[in-house]
């Protein structure tokens, strides 16, 4: 089968023969797209038995038949671009194992640019290519020029080529995979349509699924995998249960052959102008393109069931720039050429991520969807790892960037998904500027500070839903960030802030942290269980720890407050709050223990710096004493009626105190500290400070530093666990710690960048004597040390272990925008 000017979107042709509907299996996966057929194949290969693929049209009639085809391997993240690399082997060899040719053409992929700015961008994708293993060539405009004869290269500054990166013909792919999993023992079923999900819940709130309802009787299961896409989130609907995804109009057309174009053409992407195009077999065109504002399709809660192998209207409005801009590109290209206008709908996810894993408080769920019109090179992996995440009771590497969890209930209404989905199709080929903030949907969740901070001239982004001040604009100066891959408009402004905080006293609003009660009998047993520190204090005390799985990885990190005997107050990270909540949960049973999440129930006032401890004696001097406060102690104290538990902590490395008040009471307080504090000259700080101060100090963080990658020892976090305790994780942790620094292959080190004009954003290659040897996990310009600061996991290029003396004795460069810059190594923090 081949990909025609008068054939595409290609409709795959595939009979099944005609099986009997089981009362169970071992394992339902629902959808028989890419996704669905790849988990499939991958059960397969795994050796699962009793297991049935249900489609409720035919093989590949959804979304999948419509997709452009293109399969790009290189990502955001080390592990989604393992994902995408994983697809592309199996795409490759496909044909071979199962007798199907899935259309697999290794054409190599082209990444243009008309700006310097997008240039700096594509030499940093290309410097992390390397570190991910992918071929990535910088090349010059006129290289580009050679892939495409007519391409008009005028205003481009250079370009990116991936020799590695093909296409597929969706449709026969999906056949391929299908085939395979047949020959593997799977049963697939089509005409069936999944109508409910049934489920049976715990006392402590757990869904466990046990089968499914559908228009042709009841069919039990061990697991049931969702892998509909765009139908998914009805289904979940349903059952009360939030999968966030909402179908997007995608619009593209096809031409017939154009003069100079052959099948070989790469697939290539301009993202300047939010264009892509690839060569069909007879060379034709697909012109597609990603505005920067697209439209939900308007379907309300509910995809209709009988849309198979269909399209929406075309749209020449809509498309009338991005066409144009494709002619400006291609010369010779015009209206004429085109012989079919493609409006297919696709399903978005709040964050351009994909969506895989156990959705919140289930069992015997997984799910994987949302694809973000990147689902044929996402979804080859995507099974591979979908099934080894349920096979492991985990995820295999860390994917908490996909992990369904990371999203809140409200992030699957329906006007907060099609105002931010329709952002969410643009941002493919938008700038992925440092820091970049979503636009739409913004003001659903703030603390009770939010219009003191906007009144003190505050620039929020958001986290979770969270506004959150990142810095302070001068009065008188518009506080919007302009974005820039060298150096940003705030950079002086928090360079202030970092001062007053190091040097004197400043103010933080902490709200957004994740905050849960644990109480009753049996909560210190469970606590003990999954924490690597003695959670055994006194009442009062606070006990830093992780939270690990079996492989003795991180899961998250806590503090954890004893209230009393029986009760605890725990803080965590601000986008762990399902996550922590549901790995409790799941480790409950039958015990007494209830857990309650108080998030918005509480707000959390810092105070920090060297002036911290006389600007809280003025406001309390009963409960702050001058005299030094032991780390992690708390105190109790009230204030206008209100109580309020103050933590003796820092996430800074300075002087201070949190402050956890009841919501209504927050601005009470936090006008009552800026009067303590008036002279001091005490002033609100934002998160950028706070980030900048976090690396200079060393301390890590769940996301960067800290993820299912990692154990505690090497992100040289060994002395938060008391080796008495028996502890999940335990056994991997000590066979490692049992082993020295043998047993450990990678290290966390922090980096001081030599030049001080050179500024860090995180996510860039280190090198060691000219080897890559890892890559930042945060980095920041360090106002402090008047440089970039960074952290990163190395491996020793040489094999071996690392110790002091080798980054003594070696030479460490950080590679920013193409170029390597030299920084000094140390295990310690630099500050």
């Amino acid at each position: 089968m081949q990909t025609l000017f008068n054939n595409t979107p290609v409709k795959a042709a595939f009979e099944l023969p005609q099986l009997e509907i089981p009362k169970s299996a071992n394992v339902l996966i629902i959808g028989g797209g890419i996704a669905g057929t790849s988990i499939a194949y991958h059960f397969a290969k795994a050796g699962w038995k009793d297991v049935y693929l249900l489609e409720q049209n035919k093989l590949s009639s959804g979304t999948t038949w419509h997709s452009a085809g293109q399969v790009g391997q290189l990502r955001s993240s080390s592990a989604q671009t393992q994902v995408n690399r994983e697809s592309a082997k199996l795409y490759a060899r496909l044909q071979e194992e199962t007798g199907h040719d899935p259309g697999w053409l290794n054409c190599g992929g082209l990444q243009l640019a008309s700006t310097q700015e997008r240039m700096y961008q594509l030499q940093r994708t290309a410097s992390m290519a390397d570190v991910f293993g992918i071929e990535a060539n910088v090349i010059s405009s006129e290289a580009c020029k050679e892939y495409w004869p007519m391409l008009n290269t005028q205003d481009l500054v250079g370009g990116v080529y991936l020799p590695g990166d093909g296409r597929v013909l969706p449709g026969e792919c999906t056949i391929s995979l299908a085939k395979g999993a047949i020959q593997g023992g799977v049963k697939i079923i089509e005409n069936i349509e999944v109508q409910e999900l049934v489920y049976q819940q715990s006392n402590a709130g757990i869904k466990t699924i046990i089968g499914v309802k559908t228009n042709r009787g009841e069919i039990k299961s061990q697991w049931v995998v969702m892998a509909g896409n765009m139908w998914m989130r009805q289904l979940g609907l349903k059952a009360e249960i939030d999968i966030p995804l909402y179908p997007c109009e995608h619009h593209y057309v096809i031409t017939k052959p154009i003069e100079g174009v052959t099948r070989n053409s790469p697939c290539t992407r301009d993202p300047d102008a939010g264009l892509y195009f690839r060569a069909l077999d007879d060379g034709g065109l697909k012109l597609g393109a990603f505005k920067k504002r697209s439209k939900p399709w308007q379907i309300k809660d509910s995809v209709p069931n009988n849309f198979a192998f269909d399209l929406l209207k075309p749209d020449w409005l809509d498309f009338k720039e991005p066409f144009a801009d494709h002619m400006h590109r291609l010369t010779g290209v015009t209206r004429h050429d085109v012989v079919k206008f493609v409006n297919g709908p696709e399903a978005f996810t709040p964050d351009n991520n994909f969506i895989m894993g156990q959705p919140f408080l289930t069992e015997g769920l997984f799910v994987a969807g949302g694809w973000n019109s990147a689902g044929i090179a996402c979804a080859g992996g995507a099974g591979k790892y979908a099934v080894e995440w349920i096979e492991n009771g985990g995820m295999t590497m860390d994917l908490n960037s996909v992990d369904i969890k990371r999203f809140i209930p409200f992030q699957n209404g329906r006007k907060y998904l099609q105002e931010r989905v329709s952002e969410v199709l643009g941002l493919h080929y938008q700038m992925a500027w440092p820091g970049r903030q979503m636009e739409s949907s913004r003001g659903i969740r703030s603390s009770a500070l939010y219009k003191k901070h906007k009144d003190k001239n505050a620039c929020f982004g958001e986290t979770a839903g969270w506004e959150r001040a990142l810095y302070f604009a001068p009065k008188g100066i518009e506080p919007k960030t302009e974005y820039s891959f060298i150096r940003q408009n705030w950079h002086d402004w928090v360079k202030d802030e970092v001062k007053a905080c190091r040097q004197n006293v400043a103010i933080l609003d902490q709200s957004s942290f994740a905050k849960f009660t644990f109480r009753g009998p049996d909560a210190l047993e469970i606590l003990q269980e999954l924490c690597g520190a003695n959670i055994d204090c006194g009442v009062g005390r606070t006990v830093y720890t992780g939270m690990f799985n079996e492989r003795g990885t991180f899961e998250s990190d806590l503090t954890v407050l004893r209230q009393s005997e029986e009760t605890f107050y725990i803080v965590s990270g601000t986008g762990q709050q399902l996550k922590d909540f549901d790995w409790i949960s799941r480790h409950i049973g039958e015990r007494d223990a209830r857990l309650t999440d108080v998030t918005e129930d509480y707000n959390v006032v810092s105070v920090m710096g060297p002036n911290a401890p006389n600007v809280l004696n003025n406001l309390n001097p009963e409960t702050f004493p001058l005299e030094v406060t032991k780390y992690g102690s708390t105190r109790i104290f009230t204030i206008g009626g209100a109580e309020i538990q103050a933590l003796r902590l820092s996430y800074i490395g300075e002087l201070g105190w949190e402050l956890h008040v009841q919501t209504d009471h927050t601005c009470m307080l936090y006008d009552a500290i800026i009067k303590a504090g008036e002279n001091f000259g005490i002033r609100p700080i934002g998160n950028h400070a706070v980030s900048a101060m976090r690396i200079e100090k060393g301390f890590r963080a769940i996301g960067h530093e800290l993820s299912p990658d990692e154990t505690p020892l090497e992100a040289g976090l060994g002395f938060a666990i008391d080796w008495d305790t028996n502890f999940l994780g335990k056994e991997a942790l000590l066979a490692q710690k049992n082993s020295g620094l043998v047993g450990m292959k990678k290290r966390l080190v922090c980096f001081v960048l030599q030049d001080p004009e050179i500024t860090l954003w995180g996510t860039e290659p280190i090198l060691w004597n000219g080897k890559i040897s890892g890559y930042t996990t945060s980095a920041s310009y360090g106002p402090t040390l008047g440089a970039s600061v960074a952290m990163g996991y190395l491996k020793n290029p040489n094999g071996g272990t690392i110790r002091s003396k080798d980054l003594e004795e070696n030479k460490f460069e950080i590679v920013q925008n193409g170029i390597g810059y030299s920084a000094k190594a140390s295990i310690k923090a630099p500050l």
